[in-house]
């Protein structure tokens, strides 16, 4: 998914019939209120589509883990983690992390799969 604001409505219809979620938030602390929206964004859409944020396979991308004013794992998976997801880093600019991230949810979603999820 997206990560910036104004990709909500790509957002949207991208989770109609999506088998599993990738949230990639902004490691930035000044972009932590954007995260906590797109989050809020996410569970409406989900709902939306008759998708529930509890069940389907998910993973959290810290992404831009090279900037000066990156804040902590730590710190930001004690604010965007909900519900012991996953967490990688990445820096999507130069793919870090991308097929990591990939590879965590295709994972997941065939684990779902072959319980008949």
């Amino acid at each position: 998914m997206p990560g910036q604001v104004f990709y909500e409505a790509s957002r949207k219809l991208i989770l109609k019939g999506a088998d599993g979620v990738v949230f990639v938030a902004d490691s930035q602390e000044e972009r932590l209120d954007a995260n906590f929206e797109t989050m809020e964004n996410l569970h409406e859409h989900l709902k939306e589509h008759n998708l529930n944020f509890d069940t389907i396979p998910y993973v959290l991308q810290l992404n831009k883990r090279d900037l000066p004013n990156a804040m902590t794992v730590d710190e930001l998976k004690k604010q965007l983690q909900k519900k012991g997801e996953p967490i990688i880093e990445g820096i999507a600019i130069n793919g870090t992390g991308v097929f990591e991230t990939l590879k965590e949810l295709a994972k997941m979603v065939l684990a779902e799969l072959k319980k008949g999820g």
